[in-house]
Order: structure tokens, then sequence, then C-alpha cells
């Protein structure tokens, strides 16, 4: 059993490590560092779902390992200082960081269709208050979970969700103006 766990471990490795590397690369994680972001993607993963990802099929897998190292890559430049807070007060917010594709087309971010609306979003998300654009970066950008969106902003996990209903319901009031 340790064995083939072990084989498994292995052939997720050997066949996603590459991938990780071109979106840690993508990312802007100097070279030099992307080697432990990479390992310490792959063991979260293992830690988190060391039991069930035997039984996944290769995009859940595929899904979840990006969705760890995009976290990673973020903690780590929150880490070395790329952003000084949660806010995007600074007004370079969109040429510091991207909003990646795989998070348009899911919420509000469905409606998205090019740069100019993505340039409105920003807007309205600069333009909030800042109790509400701490969570909506958070979560919506970054695509953190409730809960630890919850963690990082010491909130419980009702006001979290009513900030996100209350997000969601201004950017489509937002969405419709323009």
């Amino acid at each position: 059993m340790q064995q083939e766990q072990n084989d498994l471990l292995q052939e997720l490795y050997e066949g996603y490590q590459g991938a990780l590397r071109f979106v840690a690369h993508k990312s802007g994680i100097p070279y030099k560092e992307m080697e432990d972001i990479i390992q310490d993607t792959f063991y979260s993963f293992i830690r988190a779902y060391g039991d069930e990802f035997s039984e996944w099929n290769d995009a859940q897998r595929k899904s979840v390992l990006m969705r760890i190292l995009k976290n990673r890559c973020t903690d780590y430049f929150r880490y070395k200082g790329r952003y000084q807070s949660v806010s995007i007060e600074t007004g370079n917010y969109g040429e510091e960081f991207q909003i990646p594709d795989q998070y348009i087309g899911k919420d509000i971010f469905e409606y998205v269709a090019d740069r100019e609306d993505l340039r409105t979003i920003q807007n309205c998300i600069k333009e909030m208050r800042p109790v509400w654009r701490d969570v909506a970066i958070l979560h919506f950008v970054e695509g953190r979970p409730v809960p630890e969106v919850c963690e990082i902003l010491k909130i419980n996990g009702p006001a979290c969700r009513m900030r996100i209903s209350r997000i969601r319901k201004y950017l489509r009031e937002q969405i419709g103006k323009t």
C-alpha cells in the first residue's frame, strides 16, 4: 500500500511539475525560489488530499495543484513586500497583478468580456469601502475560500458571506451601468 502511494506521488510529481514551473515562471517567481514553492505546493496537496486524490481524474488533480500554486505565489509576493497590504489604493493594481484567466467566468467575472470591463471592475473594487475591498480581493481576485478569508481578515463566517453577497450585488449594479 505504501509503495503504491509512493508510486502515485512520483507519477503526480513527474506529470505536473513542468506545468507548475511554467505557471510559477509566468507569475514572476524567481528561478531560485521556484523549486521551494513547487515542493511546498506538492506537500500541501498531499497533506490535504493524500487519501483522496488517487481516485481523481487528471483535470481535478491539476486544478487543485494550480490553485495551491497560485496561492503560494501570492503568499510569496506578499512576504517579499510586493503588496504592502490587501488594499489596492495605489492605483497600479492592474499592472502589478493581472486577474488570472481561470478566475474569469466565476460569479460576477462571467460578465467580463474584455480589458475595458476588467478596468471597470478594478475601478469598482478601488472605490469600495475598505471592509468590502479586502474581501473582494481575497475572495474574488485571489480565489481564496471563505474560511481562509475569515482567518486573514479576522472576521467571522456569517459576516464574510454577507460581505460577499453585498459585493456581488454591488458589482452587478456597477457592471450594468456601463
